[in-house]
């Protein structure tokens, strides 16, 4: 007969076993989902650049709130405005914001050489 003690110790081994898959299969999906989130981004920023580059993308008709505050540096509450008034995602918001500083730098620097 099969004694309680061997019985035990299989039903152990294989809950054991069982446990040390399910751990390594979790590790592995969610390194995975690490790259792929960064791969994501990856993309985001690329197409970014492009559209910056080609000039288009960008919301033309910011908020003047949010230029007024992008305009003081203010940059954190533009955000915030941003996204309160538009509904578009923190990301977006900060996407948008940044480039509305980039636009004003620039108009800044054209005019500090024109005069």
């Amino acid at each position: 007969m099969i004694s309680w003690t061997l019985v035990l110790v299989v039903l152990v081994l294989v809950l054991g076993g069982l446990f040390s898959v399910l751990v390594i299969f979790s590790l592995s999906r969610s390194a995975t989902g690490g790259d792929l989130d960064w791969q994501i981004a990856r993309l985001e920023r690329k197409v970014d650049l492009i559209l910056t580059h080609l000039g288009i993308g960008h919301d033309e008709h910011v908020p003047e709130l949010v230029v007024k505050l992008a305009k003081e540096g203010r940059t954190l509450e533009a955000i915030h405005e941003y996204g309160r008034l538009t509904g578009a995602s923190a990301a977006v918001a900060r996407r948008e914001v940044e480039y509305v500083q980039e636009r004003l730098k620039l108009q800044q620097d054209g005019e500090v050489e024109r005069g």
